[in-house]
């Protein structure tokens, strides 16, 4: 009964709306000639510091993120608008099914689904299999493009990829000669935390304030750095690894596994007692 509810879940919540899927897919081939046009002018500057393109420097650029912001520097204030723009379309993407789903249903759905814990456990696995949807895309459109471009698929990051970025000269960078934790498993990770939270208040207040938490949690982890922010964990350009006071991977791996194991819980028992009935008539 779950597997055939699971199965319900991901085809209605995310191959029935294919066109997100292809918005997704133009939206990383976007991405991606940005970061593209980047590299080659850069290439054109008249500079001794050479950057040579590869995966790993490709897919740093594009989720890099930006640099802890100190007021005390007179620097302005570089919004990170790429990464915001990818992480908010996530979040958008995950948002409204749950909640129409039970809208649409009510009781019915929880009666053939076999109860509201197995109801909830499936649209949790719906969303972490949204999130791991969405990278893989993101990814393979970079990788075939890399392909295409003879780019070489190595992970390997160019010793000089902080001027690229864009990092102050005054910043303990630390030369890292990889960074696939921060890269390819903590962005996914980060998200699947925060789009679970997102489920979970979407219980208590209606799905677009929910979103606007969202989008106000990731505005602030752009603006602060620190370890309590999730966001910063998404930001490979902060992490303790590349940065000396950057913010520590493995705690952002344990960080997000604690609050998705926290908003699935907090969501299961405050759904066991969620009055379905008075939620359709409010809306």
């Amino acid at each position: 009964m779950f597997f055939k509810l699971l199965r319900y879940d991901c085809k209605v919540g995310i191959f029935y709306h294919y066109k997100k899927l292809i918005a997704v897919l133009v939206l990383f081939i976007c991405v991606y000639l940005d970061c593209f046009m980047q590299f080659r002018s850069y290439a054109t500057l008249d500079t001794p510091f050479t950057v040579e393109n590869t995966l790993g420097n490709t897919l740093l650029y594009i989720f890099a993120g930006i640099q802890e912001y100190d007021p005390q520097i007179d620097t302005q204030f570089i919004f990170p608008a790429v990464w915001m723009l990818l992480y908010l379309v996530l979040a958008y993407f995950t948002l409204y099914y749950p909640y129409n789903d039970l809208e649409e249903s009510g009781q019915n759905i929880l009666l053939r689904s076999g109860g509201r814990r197995l109801w909830w456990t499936s649209k949790c696995l719906w969303n972490i299999c949204t999130v791991v949807l969405f990278f893989l895309i993101g990814w393979v459109v970079i990788i075939t493009a890399c392909l295409i471009q003879g780019i070489p698929l190595s992970m390997e990051l160019s010793r000089n990829i902080n001027m690229l970025l864009e990092m102050r000269i005054a910043s303990p960078f630390l030369y890292p000669t990889e960074l696939s934790l921060e890269i390819l498993v903590l962005p996914p990770l980060v998200m699947i935390a925060v789009n679970l939270m997102q489920m979970t208040l979407s219980l208590f207040v209606r799905p677009i304030y929910s979103y606007i938490i969202t989008g106000v949690l990731l505005l602030a982890s752009t603006y602060y750095q620190s370890p309590f922010l999730i966001g910063n964990y998404a930001m490979p350009i902060r992490s303790s690894r590349m940065v000396e006071n950057g913010v520590n991977p493995i705690y952002g791996v344990l960080f997000s596994v604690g609050i998705a194991t926290i908003s699935y819980l907090v969501g299961l028992l405050y759904f066991k007692r969620y009055d379905i009935l008075r939620k359709g008539n409010e809306s």
